[in-house]
């Protein structure tokens, strides 16, 4: 096989551990890289790489404190920090399913395991190497956004290297999706399926069922995907949206309660599990799911005040319906904390949080500490910290503590 010339190629080495990136960074320099730049932790790798464009990256899943390998790569691909001619390998030393889940959610170019030799380390970064420098033109069109000329270039790339027509197709029929033209989608997925059973083929075809109303054609054959393969749970998400289309949400709710099962760190299926058993009134089930969401945030681009709502919401619910346990008036706590310290500056957020705090303190009938709440709240729209209460709160609140 031919043999990558490295010296050209630029690599960021994202690794917390001194003795892993030492011999990682001495494996690097043994294939001839010209330039090695090293990151500790997601933090410093995303400042990298927010200025400087990089042939490789090798990040380890572990990264100590702080984003782990998956966050990191989640949030690069939110910012479109990692151009498409970029190739990202994961390093991990766990082969825990919710490891593999995780990583393969958010489609690293492939991830190898610790401890991994010399020569199995280079032969791999030759291949991908060599499959992304066939692959330059379609790259180069993708991260300019002109998904025509892709799909263009693409086809081109599959007459002249035939090993990679089946790659050359997804990326015809992802661009297609994305252009939502759904007749030549499809068109591309059957050509695959009729020639091989890709799980991807059949998950792109689905979806553009989903997009043109075929939501029984496309339900079959999320469900196909679910069972041929547990490593597709992407395809719980769009059978989860199937659900909730057909106006069936408590069927979207198990749906999503078998994915989160499977692959727990995904934060958007948390949320959208807390979201559909809030909306059906199963307050315990969306209390969890937002409790998980919560710790997830912490280190998310996705990061957001209402996950932390939702989690307060839940726990309101809870005590508006029965004894709050000791353990939930813990969470409840907890999240507002957390709120404090990260979005407390929001006016908005502010005074949400002291309406949930209102409510959970009349739910247990302690009308004296809603009181002063309430007073705070007051004192401080006044002073423009929080937005001030509407009419409608401050004619409910004062019915509730029998002013």
């Amino acid at each position: 096989m031919h043999s990558q010339n490295f010296s050209k190629k630029k690599a960021l080495l994202i690794e917390d551990m001194a003795e892993a990136r030492i011999m990682q960074k001495k494996m690097l320099n043994d294939f001839g890289f010209g330039s090695i730049e090293i990151a500790m932790k997601a933090e410093i790798a995303i400042e990298l790489l927010q200025n400087t464009t990089f042939d490789v990256i090798l990040s380890d899943y572990n990264l100590g404190r702080g984003k782990d390998g998956q966050e990191l790569l989640e949030e690069l691909r939110h910012s479109n920090l990692i151009p498409h001619t970029t190739t990202y390998l994961m390093v991990t030393a766990e082969t825990s399913i919710e490891m593999v889940m995780g990583a393969i959610e958010f489609q690293p170019d492939g991830y190898i395991t610790k401890p991994f030799s010399q020569a199995v380390l280079q032969r791999r970064l030759d291949k991908m190497l060599t499959m992304k420098e066939k692959l330059l033109p379609v790259n180069l069109a993708l991260d300019a956004g002109d998904l025509k000329k892709a799909i263009t270039e693409a086809k081109v790339i599959a007459e002249e290297h035939p090993q990679l027509a089946g790659k050359c197709q997804r990326i015809v029929g992802e661009s297609y999706l994305k252009l939502k033209d759904y007749r030549n989608a499809i068109a591309v997925f059957n050509k695959t399926l009729n020639e091989r059973k890709m799980p991807w083929a059949l998950f792109g075809k689905a979806q553009a069922k989903f997009h043109i109303g075929e939501l029984d054609k496309a339900e079959q054959m999320f469900r196909q995907l679910m069972m041929d393969n547990r490593f597709f749970v992407s395809a719980y998400d769009w059978l989860a949206k199937i659900k909730m289309a057909q106006n069936l949400p408590q069927e979207a709710q198990q749906v999503l309660i078998d994915a989160v099962e499977r692959s727990p760190k995904n934060l958007m299926r948390q949320i959208e599990l807390g979201k559909v058993s809030l909306s059906l009134g199963d307050y315990d089930i969306a209390e969890t799911a937002y409790r998980r969401a919560v710790f997830l945030a912490k280190n998310s681009c996705y990061n957001s005040p209402e996950i932390y709502f939702g989690h307060l919401k839940s726990i309101v619910k809870i005590a508006q319906e029965e004894h709050l346990l000791s353990r939930h008036e813990g969470n409840f706590n907890n999240t507002l904390k957390k709120l404090h310290n990260l979005f407390f500056d929001q006016p908005s957020v502010r005074a949400t949080c002291y309406s949930y705090e209102i409510d959970l303190l009349l739910a247990k009938n302690d009308k004296k500490n809603a009181k002063q709440v309430f007073n705070t709240w007051s004192a401080e729209s006044n002073s423009k910290q929080t937005t001030p209460l509407s009419d409608e709160q401050i004619a409910t609140y004062q019915t509730a503590f029998g002013a």
